[in-house]
């Protein structure tokens, strides 16, 4: 199992910072979280024959760390 961590804030309410920490997902945790709103969003740009087709939870995860700026960690 592959593990990812991205930079992450807590924000008040005016927007300011109240700290800044690194979070860390497994690959299981990243397609609990993302797999629905990611498989939604490809099927309506390609269309679903296409989707499983072509598409697998690597590219779920391949896309997530595009969109957090996630790096592996170990």
């Amino acid at each position: 199992m592959k593990y990812y961590s991205y930079n992450t804030a807590s924000f008040q309410k005016d927007g300011s910072i109240i700290n800044e920490y690194v979070e860390t997902l497994s690959e299981a945790e990243i397609i609990k979280e993302y797999w629905d709103y990611w498989q939604e969003r490809m099927i309506a740009k390609f269309g679903k024959e296409h989707f499983e087709a072509n598409f697998s939870e690597k590219d779920c995860i391949d896309d997530w760390v595009v969109v957090n700026w996630a790096w592996e960690t170990k």
